[in-house]
């Protein structure tokens, strides 16, 4: 049979009053996709096909166990999307696991999972293995799997209210060289976006609150000025389109009848005279309505673009994620509290205040403060027509003030881009790397994931890419010794001795390849050894597996810095000579690396050495 289906908005403020959890499909504001949990208490279904009305169910399988434990799942999901601070999409994934879990568990039978630990727990053992022989035969990604393994089982310790749960199984590693860090914009690119943003929120904002006459000049980076009119039209194709033939865009004024009836006359129209006096008229018309009327639709349209570039100077000044922009709520008190803010350290101030019986907090720079002040009348201005609960706000499908959605930087660039404005694009998630790299550099990773609400390791392996000039004179020695470093299969070393990492032509006699490279040359470690001048590899089986062997070691242990200057000088250098030394193989044999490779990555047989140096980390409690 096929089902209902009923939607259910998250959070849901009593999970416990669904009557039907078999019918729910759970839903976000700021989501496209809707996750279908009702299906899981169906023992015996087929959702095999992507179409949702084409999934079949048995009626007689539903069970009371899981339509209970379904239950308790929404609300557990609720309850995560009420508390802020995870993305909608964050809490969709949550959800996801534990169905991709239970569609293979109840495949087998195993249809007590989630409704009692110990199954459960047989159940994922079961699960992860099956993971893991994917992996294996490259069906699945190690960092898919790593992904998965890591949130089913944050979500299960949750949901059983166990830190145990699942303490004896060993998910994947992140193989790191596969994660990507989220690139840092520019300088340029900052400048830029930052420019234009202060303008538009200052020169827009400023004009709405102060009622100042339309058309008037906004000014940007390096000296460029934008008119800004009295009209909603794009200037994509400047004044050739019909909207903007009245005006002349680059001094602002309106266009007098004489020139546009020359202009149609120009053109072949066959009613010069009358297509002038219909442009002259529509043009003075939004003039006088735009002057007149403090609330009018070009206002309030140019009261939102403010409110958007606002929203984008908050981001560059905080580094906050984009759920939490999105969730941050509203209350009055915000006003008093940035009126007389907490001083947290010289030139920082703290805002806090309480909005929805939960406590709301902030740091700013003093220099933000008067931004911060200015928009908070404009949205007063915004808010006064408007239902309206969060602090950041923009427009909805129509035009009108909204609560801020996950698509307003689209949104800005496009209005940006109707002012003529045309601007590279930096996204949330970039202006909250550009914050880390910044707060990295001044304070180390340790006050930077502080500052920035994460964790340490997440400071260093998803936001700290720095720019590319930061590497390239590192890069640069790589290259000046490869020629010499890395050898074809075969080439014989009289006289070298063999190392943890390839061979020694010249033991006891360290040769720096560079005095760009942080990582000194070093007879008495493998690190060491990847930075002497005497260090050769050969482009074997035997050397390959050793450096994967010590990439796979490293790895395990860099989490465990707690400064940037730790990180980047030794683990950060390490891994990033080990993957350029790898690329190099590649190139000579990428077969053959890429076999080791899995075999090492994925099945764990390290080299002997690495091997043994494997299980010492793990009896130090290093890894």
């Amino acid at each position: 049979m096929n089902r209902r289906f009923e939607d259910i908005l998250m959070p849901v403020a009593d999970a416990g009053a669904i009557m039907h959890p078999e019918f729910a499909l759970l839903k976000w504001e700021a989501l496209g996709n809707r996750l279908d949990v009702g299906q899981l208490c169906y023992l015996k279904r087929d959702t095999s096909r992507s179409r949702r009305e084409l999934h079949t169910f048995d009626p007689a399988s539903i069970s009371k166990d899981r339509v209970k434990a379904v239950r308790k799942l929404i609300a557990q999901l609720s309850e995560k999307s009420d508390a802020g601070g995870s993305r909608p999409a964050t809490v969709y994934l949550d959800g996801r696991v534990v169905i991709n879990l239970l569609n293979w568990a109840d495949r087998r039978g195993m249809h007590q999972a989630l409704c009692a630990r110990r199954e459960t727990e047989v159940a994922i053992k079961a699960y992860f293995s099956a993971l893991r022989e994917l992996a294996s035969q490259s069906k699945l990604s190690v960092n898919s799997a790593a992904a998965e393994q890591r949130t089913l089982l944050s979500v299960l310790k949750t949901y059983f209210e166990a830190d145990d749960f699942g303490a004896d199984l060993r998910p994947f590693r992140f193989r790191r060289n596969r994660v990507v860090g989220t690139e840092v914009p520019d300088s340029e690119r900052q400048g830029l976006l930052i420019a234009w943003a202060d303008a538009v929120f200052t020169g827009l904002g400023s004009n709405v609150l102060q009622f100042t006459p339309y058309p008037f000049v906004i000014g940007g980076a390096a000296g460029q000025t934008v008119q800004v009119l009295p009209n909603h039209y794009g200037r994509r194709d400047g004044d050739a389109s019909w909207g903007l033939k009245g005006w002349n865009l680059k001094t602002g004024e309106p266009r007098t009848y004489k020139e546009l009836k020359q202009r149609y006359i120009e053109e072949g129209s066959k009613y010069p005279t009358q297509h002038a006096s219909t442009v002259v008229r529509t043009t003075s018309n939004q003039i006088k309505e735009a002057n007149s009327n403090a609330r009018a639709s070009i206002r309030l349209a140019h009261a939102i673009t403010s409110a958007y570039a606002f929203a984008v100077l908050f981001l560059a000044e905080t580094g906050i994620n984009l759920s939490q922009l999105m969730e941050m709520d509203w209350c009055d008190d915000l006003v008093n509290s940035v009126q007389s803010p907490s001083v947290v350290r010289q030139k920082f101030r703290e805002v806090k205040y309480r909005a929805g019986g939960v406590e709301i907090a902030f740091k700013v720079s003093v220099a933000f403060m008067p931004k911060l002040k200015a928009y908070l009348a404009l949205r007063g201005y915004l808010a006064k027509d408007a239902t309206v609960d969060k602090l950041f706000l923009g427009a909805d499908s129509v035009g009108k003030a909204a609560n801020l959605n996950a698509q307003f930087m689209r949104h800005f660039y496009q209005r940006l881009e109707s002012l003529g404005i045309v601007l590279p694009e930096i996204t949330p998630r970039q202006w909250r790397a550009a914050k880390q790299d910044w707060a990295i550099s001044n304070h180390g990773p340790v006050v930077a994931a502080g500052i920035m609400g994460h964790t340490l390791d997440t400071a260093l392996r998803s936001y700290s890419n720095g720019t590319d000039a930061a590497h390239k004179s590192e890069m640069g020695a790589f290259f000046a010794s490869v020629e010499k470093t890395v050898l074809e299969a075969g080439v014989e070393l009289p006289g070298s001795l063999n190392s943890s990492v390839g061979a020694c032509v010249k033991f006891q006699s360290p040769e720096s390849i560079s005095a760009s490279v942080a990582v000194k040359p070093d007879c008495k470690s493998s690190e060491g050894c990847l930075f002497c001048g005497q260090y050769r590899v050969h482009a074997d089986a035997t050397d390959i597996r050793k450096l994967l062997s010590c990439r796979y070691c490293v790895r395990l242990t860099c989490g465990r810095v707690e400064t940037v200057e730790q990180y980047d000088a030794s683990f950060g250098t390490v891994l990033r000579r080990l993957d350029f030394l790898l690329d190099e193989l590649r190139k000579r044999d990428g077969a053959l690396v890429a076999s080791i490779e899995n075999d090492v990555d994925v099945m764990g047989n390290l080299d002997p050495f690495w091997e043994s140096k494997l299980e010492q980390l793990f009896e130090l409690g290093l890894a």
